[in-house]
């Protein structure tokens, strides 16, 4: 007979099962319980599961993780709960559980696409001089027609259906950039001194988003650093159970950033799910006594670009962008950081552009990190679910502010024939202060 592994959490965390009153005002709330109609995915269904887990009553099965494994981990359930049950520390608490016990390997057949998804997610995602290499590969196909004939051809349906997803997330043209600089001072009096953390998948796919949240950094008269030493804030891997190689992120950030000094006012991102990650590094260090303090002051001053420029305020843009915009909220910033009116405060502020509200505008497009390569097919269920609300509007462009969001709506939009454009919110705003990406190139790309 096959030894039972014990699924146990930390007690400081298993406390929290007990939080939930089981009122099920989070099932309206839930997006894998909207499309399945099965209470076993939905966040009440998964607590007793993990809840069984933990007490022994039930065991790691096919079935169980496959229900655990659908949670997209966007927080909607922590927004509409009375009882402030902190579901997010939970799931991702188990999932640490079970990969260091091995039982999801050991118990849900895999096949070498899965492997090979698992360690390209782990081993060449956040770290951008190994994903800039793939993605060089990946920009010669689409130079010499490679990717365009794998699709005419059909061959491209031959790849199993998380390799088809993961090649359709590339851009159709994959844009390189020089990397920030280290420090700039801006023309006028420094109002406030900021350091920027990159991000891995954004430096890399997205550094044209980087460049524009520094110029409008040095247009709000910031003096602007980027820390040496940097690296991956440790999401993909906090999310998916890694969390040893999650902390180890976690300190060398730490590192990194506070070697600037006591005097920087705040840390920047403009990625929602780096930025969730970052704000949690006092709990991911809870039980290291070097790094717990350090985490807790590093958490103090970080701060999502929406966030940081709406306090510090903002100085108002003058470049008309005449575009009709809809603005998606990414569930990281929405949920896990409860920012919501900075971005369409600042959308606003921009002359001639016209917010239009969003139906659904908090409801998860299915992008979830890394979620939409894993189950790609709930992630498509929820991409057209949130294009459909999109058409509704008639917008021109769709803002949001996270790298993953983007990627996943531009791919759904790209194969669906829909012409409207993703973009970040500060490319937006970056246009309206007359940066890189200019009122032109904004409107008519």
């Amino acid at each position: 007979m096959q030894q039972r592994l014990e699924i146990k959490l930390d007690d400081r965390i298993s406390e929290r099962f007990f939080d939930c009153v089981h009122c099920g005002l989070c099932l309206g709330q839930c997006p894998t319980y909207s499309e399945t109609g099965d209470e076993n995915n939905s966040p009440r269904g998964r607590i007793y599961l993990m809840r069984g887990l933990h007490e022994g009553r039930l065991a790691p099965s096919d079935p169980v993780l496959r229900h655990l494994d659908l949670c997209l981990d966007c927080r909607a359930c922590e927004t509409a709960c009375p009882s402030g049950v902190r579901y997010g520390s939970l799931i991702e608490s188990m999932r640490g559980r079970l990969a260091a016990a091995g039982q999801a390997r050991q118990t849900v057949s895999r096949s070498l696409a899965d492997h090979f998804l698992e360690k390209f997610m782990y081993e060449v995602f956040p770290y951008p001089e190994k994903l800039n290499r793939w993605l060089w590969l990946a920009k010669m196909g689409q130079a010499i027609g490679l990717n365009a004939f794998l699709h005419s051809s059909g061959l491209i349906k031959l790849l199993p259906d998380k390799l088809q997803k993961m090649e359709s997330m590339l851009p159709p043209e994959i844009e390189t950039c020089d990397p920030l600089p280290l420090h700039a001072k801006p023309a006028g009096k420094v109002r406030a001194r900021v350091a920027l953390f990159r991000g891995c998948v954004s430096e890399s796919i997205f550094g044209p988003s980087n460049w524009a949240m520094w110029r409008v950094l040095l247009a709000n008269d910031c003096e602007v650093f980027v820390p040496r030493g940097q690296t991956c804030c440790g999401a993909i891997h906090h999310h998916g159970g890694r969390q040893h190689e999650a902390q180890e992120m976690a300190r060398k950030n730490i590192d990194a950033f506070t070697a600037l000094g006591p005097d920087i006012d705040a840390y920047v991102t403009n990625v929602a799910g780096c930025g969730a990650t970052l704000k949690e590094y006092e709990e991911l260090l809870h039980d290291d006594p070097l790094y717990a303090p350090r985490a807790k002051d590093f958490v103090a001053r970080m701060r999502d670009i929406n966030e940081f420029l709406a306090d510090l305020p903002l100085k108002p843009p003058t470049e008309p962008v005449p575009l009709k915009v809809t603005y998606h909220e990414a569930c990281h910033l929405c949920h896990g950081q409860q920012i919501r009116s900075q971005p369409r405060m600042l959308l606003k502020s921009i002359p001639g552009l016209e917010l239009v509200e969003l139906p659904e505008s908090d409801w998860c497009c299915g992008a979830a990190g890394t979620y939409n390569l894993t189950q790609p097919q709930m992630s498509t269920r929820l991409a057209e679910r949130k294009m459909i609300n999109v058409d509704a509007t008639g917008a021109e462009a769709l803002a949001t502010a996270n790298v993953g969001c983007m990627m996943q709506l531009m791919q759904h939009a790209r194969l669906t024939g829909r012409k409207v454009r993703v973009v970040h919110p500060i490319d937006l705003l970056d246009a309206a202060y007359g940066g890189r990406g200019s009122v032109e190139a904004i409107v008519m790309e």
